[in-house]
């Protein structure tokens, strides 16, 4: 697929892996509009490569509406979206747990992909081709004990992908899994050593793009779904406490 003139929205776009791809689509030659709920960042973003940002709580309905209207009055159309938006709650089961932390998370990671797909599927339909890009994570194939709804929400992204996949088959609209490793972002720090850069799961992704990949696993990720295939029991063990 061709980046350069494509309108993009990306999510998550004002930290982490959803910073680093916009920015990598934007020096790519693509008109990228991204989103982000911390206004903070929502400046630094606008304010370091003049990349149109919009403050919003994908949670919310009347953001994501607002959003989609976004996509029209600010771009005029769309050939990428680029669902990265995503948290990762600490929760142990056995103690007290909010049900709103629960529904939070859920709806960050895993509903509103789907939502905001669906909402701007006559945009993608709309041009000769488009793409969908998926960011779900290692942990969606098998989870780790302590992020049970973030690997949750991963593993139901992935199989939504899949069926969207093959819903759009033939109708110009790829659509695109990214499985990164572990990133040195925000979400991480401090907790894993040997992340690999944002940077590099960007550039990965722009490569997947251009290609027409319909997955693309970056770095131990690639190895992670040969265990899954072969040694499912040894890649548990060795995420389970990760």
């Amino acid at each position: 697929m061709q980046i350069e003139g494509s309108r993009v929205l990306v999510t998550g776009a004002t930290s982490g892996i959803g910073r680093a791809i916009a920015l990598c689509l934007h020096d790519a030659g693509a008109r990228v509009l991204g989103c982000g709920s911390n206004p903070g960042r929502v400046r630094a973003l606008s304010d370091a490569k003049g990349i149109p940002v919009e403050c919003c709580d994908l949670s919310e309905a009347e953001d994501r509406r607002a959003l989609v209207a976004a996509v029209g009055s600010r771009l005029g159309g769309l050939e990428i979206l680029v669902n990265c938006a995503g948290i990762q709650q600490q929760l142990e089961l056995r103690g007290e747990v909010l049900a709103s932390d629960i529904e939070h998370e859920l709806a960050i990671n895993l509903l509103a992909p789907m939502l905001l797909t669906q909402a701007l599927m006559p945009r993608l339909l709309a041009g000769p081709a488009a793409a969908v890009v998926n960011v779900t994570s290692v942990l969606a194939l098998t989870p780790k004990q302590s992020a049970p709804v973030y690997c949750a929400s991963k593993a139901g992204l992935r199989s939504w992908t899949i069926s969207l996949r093959a819903q759009l088959e033939g109708h110009g609209v790829r659509v695109m899994e990214l499985v990164p490793p572990v990133v040195a972002t925000p979400m991480t720090e401090g907790r894993h050593a040997g992340a690999i850069s944002a940077s590099a799961v960007a550039h990965a992704c722009i490569e997947g793009l251009r290609a027409d990949a319909s997955v693309v696993a970056i770095g131990k990720a690639r190895l992670a779904q040969v265990l899954h295939r072969l040694a499912p029991r040894l890649l548990a063990r060795r995420l389970r406490d990760a």
